[in-house]
């Protein structure tokens, strides 16, 4: 089974794992229903907790809504407890612990903070009609608001910086930061190509590049780490095709950006081997992306989709600024003849030159990669 049926199979059989749990009313949290003991009712609010963040992840991995109704729900978070703080026959719950103190929940709980604001983002931006942009500034605040509200040993830190850190603690640390990062290139992402000439919307296409890029720079720190010798050589497991998911999405995100970049303004005129503008940082990202994809090759087809992928846009892009050296060196205009050329998806698998980057955004994000396998 390919990675993409293995997806698949996971979201059907959570549709059925939601349907019971729904019918036997975890959506509701238990201090309604005096028939559940405090004990069982702590332990509904575990159950859903995980139910509301497979849903929240896979769904949107598979480009579709959250299976959860959420005007329906009301089952609050569980307590910061450690599993000896509560018994079968306790009547009430103490105070849980403080989210600096470790338990084996915290991160879970931790995560369905962040979790709850990216499920917002993901309802805002999937309807047809285009959102209100207010809503989306708003929506960009919460969402940075609930990663700055975390425990301060959770937030983001390099992994050079953390050799001391257990390996789960710097994993749960790079996951949550992946997914605050994700929600807010999801929020954005649409006014990359929604009237790049606006000024309107200059904030939200500042804020989504500069997310992407930091996804991609954790890319190559955790890839870095799990390499032979890394700090995360043994954990490599730790990386999932969830994770993945969200390189992938940085990547195509700053291929499409730099795609409406060539097609509608001058780029940049820098050293492209130096790092001194935006269009510098993009092009070093993708090509620390593409080799990190490279050295995957052969493993799951997405890696090779991805690899030639970036491979082609480093290409277009060191292409398009020699070209428009030449044209500036020359006295020449250097828009003439300068767009890019597009062709059918398919053409990408042949390792066409030419590619249709919106198209391709569009795809890898509902996941139908296997259409073209």
């Amino acid at each position: 089974m390919n990675e993409s049926s293995s997806t698949t199979q996971l979201w059907l059989e959570l549709g059925t794992i939601i349907r019971l749990a729904l019918r036997m009313g975890y959506h509701r949290d238990p201090d309604g229903l005096p028939s559940i003991s405090v004990f069982e009712g702590e332990m509904r609010r575990r159950v859903w907790l995980n139910i509301f963040q497979i849903d929240a992840l896979v769904s949107f991995q598979m480009g579709l809504p959250s299976m959860l109704p959420a005007e329906y729900c009301d089952t609050k978070p569980p307590g910061n407890f450690h599993d000896t703080d509560l018994s079968t026959d306790m009547d009430h719950l103490s105070n849980p612990r403080s989210l600096e103190e470790a338990t084996p929940l915290r991160y879970g709980i931790v995560k369905c903070r962040i979790m709850s604001v990216f499920k917002k983002i993901v309802r805002h931006t999937q309807p047809l009609s285009s959102p209100e942009y207010i809503t989306t500034l708003a929506l960009d605040k919460e969402m940075k608001n609930a990663y700055e509200g975390i425990p301060d040993v959770l937030k983001r830190r390099n992994i050079s910086d953390s050799f001391i850190d257990a390996s789960d603690i710097i994993m749960e640390r790079c996951t949550l930061e992946l997914l605050y990062l994700k929600g807010i290139v999801v929020l954005h992402r649409r006014y990359i190509r929604h009237e790049p000439h606006s000024l309107q919307f200059e904030p939200s296409r500042r804020f989504c590049l500069e997310a992407a890029l930091e996804i991609l720079a954790r890319q190559a720190d955790i890839y870095k780490a799990t390499l032979f010798g890394g700090r995360l050589h043994e954990e490599a497991y730790m990386v999932t095709t969830l994770t993945e998911h969200d390189f992938l999405l940085a990547a195509m995100v700053v291929c499409l950006d730099l795609s409406v970049q060539m097609e509608s303004e001058i780029p940049e005129i820098s050293n492209i081997e130096g790092i001194e503008s935006f269009t510098g940082k993009k092009y070093h990202a993708l090509q620390m992306s593409q080799q990190i994809w490279a050295a995957k090759r052969g493993s799951p087809s997405q890696s090779d989709i991805a690899s030639m992928t970036l491979d082609l846009m480093i290409r277009k892009v060191t292409e398009r600024q020699a070209s428009v050296r030449n044209s500036i060196s020359l006295g020449k205009d250097p828009w003439m003849g300068a767009g890019l050329p597009y062709i059918q998806m398919e053409g990408m698998i042949d390792g066409s030159e030419a590619i249709d980057w919106s198209l391709l955004d569009q795809l890898f994000q509902n996941q139908v990669t296997e259409a073209m396998q």
